[in-house]
């Protein structure tokens, strides 16, 4: 699951929000109070908004948004690859 610290109010924090809404991925936002410091568990010197997928740790809109994108090309290459069609090359075959 991908934990989202933002902050309320803060617009880049809903366009991060709205990207992970669009691409339907389930998300556990933690709102953080405008004036309110950081989380403790993030690593200081923390900068809102924060995705934390896997372990791994995204600071900032662009760096979240970069990724969010990785996220949707992996999601498209999963259901492409996922259908039950049989992809066969032809074969060639010679003149007798």
């Amino acid at each position: 699951m991908i934990l989202l610290y933002c902050r309320t109010g803060c617009p880049r924090c809903g366009s991060v929000r709205d990207a992970l809404e669009e691409l339907a991925i389930d998300t556990s936002v933690v709102e953080v109070a405008r004036g309110a410091a950081p989380p403790e568990e993030l690593p200081a010197p923390a900068r809102l908004p924060v995705l934390v997928d896997d372990g791994v740790t995204y600071q900032g809109s662009g760096a979240i948004l970069e990724h969010i994108e990785e996220l949707r090309r992996f999601k498209e290459d999963w259901y492409r690859l996922q259908s039950d069609a049989c992809y066969c090359e032809e074969e060639e075959t010679e003149a007798r």
